[in-house]
């Protein structure tokens, strides 16, 4: 019997995670980047901790703030189990590092979850030397609707963090609101269908966060398979083909209603 917890991730949450791996390869080269900070480094209906591979492969070192621990194998698995440092058991707002410690500190959807995304910006500022990038999904495309019907009509609690910070232009001014010169912004992942299609949502939220307090205690246990993919370095070809479009027009605002996520690079004055 097959053990109901288990979820394999989607073609879909592969390929944005083929995505975020070129974006972190360019970013690391054109930035010159050495030391990174992935903060709060959680999944959002995906497994978490593994955000951040991208710069570890590029050659840099990473700090995984309150990782999920069950998936630091999928770093050793890639041969780079020495390029992470975990620290569990981190406030956010005060966490303790120098000042100026990280090259880049960076953040994969999960931000909006946090009740001041302004006071943690300006944490994320103090401890990077000169860069932020936050990730972030993009509520300019027809999947968001959909996503909230579908809210809706399964009477679902809303666990996606705060809606407002899902618009780019909320984001670029959080950024100067705190004292970020924003450098650079776009949107990735860029497949062609609406985020998120449906089935899959609505079986991760009866399954793990629904309104039953047993169902939201329970986390699943993820498969993962693009790390194979990274292992061995064979990605599908549409995987490749879409992923040149999407790195190609990734800058400004050309792409955002087709697209699932934005990004805003920031820069300390």
């Amino acid at each position: 019997m097959s053990d109901y917890r288990v979820e394999t991730e989607v073609f879909g949450v592969t390929y944005d995670r083929y995505v975020l791996l070129q974006l972190h390869r360019v970013l690391t080269r054109q930035l010159g980047l050495h030391q990174i900070v992935e903060m709060p480094s959680h999944g959002a209906k995906a497994a978490g901790s593994l955000y951040s591979i991208g710069f570890a492969l590029a050659g840099c070192d990473v700090t995984l703030v309150n990782p999920e621990m069950e998936q630091m194998g999928g770093w050793k698995k890639l041969g780079i189990g020495e390029r992470a440092r975990p620290v569990s058991g981190m406030d956010v707002y005060r966490t303790g590092f120098a000042d100026n410690r990280f090259d880049l500190a960076f953040n994969f959807v999960t931000w909006t979850e946090l009740a001041d995304p302004l006071r943690y910006l300006q944490e994320m500022k103090r401890i990077s030397n000169n860069y932020v990038l936050l990730i972030t999904c993009n509520n300019f495309q027809p999947g968001y609707p959909w996503h909230r019907l579908l809210h809706l009509i399964f009477d679902f609690p809303w666990n996606h963090g705060q809606v407002r910070y899902n618009h780019i232009t909320t984001v670029k001014k959080l950024f100067r609101q705190s004292g970020l010169n924003v450098i650079e912004y776009g949107a990735i992942d860029t497949p062609g269908w609406p985020d998120p299609s449906g089935p899959r949502d609505v079986r991760l939220h009866r399954r793990f966060g629904s309104k039953n307090d047993l169902s939201a205690t329970i986390r699943p246990e993820w498969k993962v398979p693009f790390l194979e993919y990274v292992r061995t370095g064979q990605y599908p070809g549409w995987m490749r083909l879409l992923g040149r479009w999407d790195m190609l027009f990734r800058k400004g605002v050309f792409k955002l209603p087709m697209s699932h996520l934005f990004y805003v690079l920031g820069r300390k004055p």
